[in-house]
């Protein structure tokens, strides 16, 4: 019976140390921020969405996954549970939905040449007039 006793607590001691090392990695984080155009946010239909994907910048045989989320009516977003490191940003202005594109795939996570570093400190706030800045 000790000897079960003695093993709980070097289990329960060793996850201990491990989550105080932080060997559990970076924390995911939360991504917010705005898609504008000329600073205003781009013009919907009742049916139109603004969509935006993060789409991890790896090398072409590497495995991934993209995180999407869709803008509100003033341009914000939130994209919860998302790893910090690199990515290509995808916005698509979808109107009607899911028709019509009206970036004509300009800005598509595939072709985009937007690469933030993502970090959950700092917003993410794109203005697709001058998006390299």
């Amino acid at each position: 019976m000790r000897s079960r006793t003695w093993a709980a607590w070097l289990a329960w001691g060793l996850l201990l140390a491990w989550g105080a090392m932080g060997c559990g990695g970076p924390k995911n984080v939360t991504v917010t921020g705005h898609i504008l155009r000329g600073g205003k946010p781009l013009p919907l239909s009742k049916t139109g969405v603004v969509q935006i994907t993060l789409m991890p910048d790896v090398g072409p045989d590497q495995d991934y996954t993209t995180y999407v989320g869709r803008c509100e009516p003033d341009g914000s977003f939130r994209i919860e549970d998302v790893p910090p490191g690199r990515y290509r940003i995808g916005i698509e202005h979808l109107d009607p939905s899911p028709q019509d594109d009206q970036l004509r795939g300009a800005f598509r996570a595939e072709n985009s040449k937007i690469v933030r570093e993502i970090d959950g400190k700092a917003p993410l706030d794109i203005d697709l007039a001058k998006p390299g800045g």
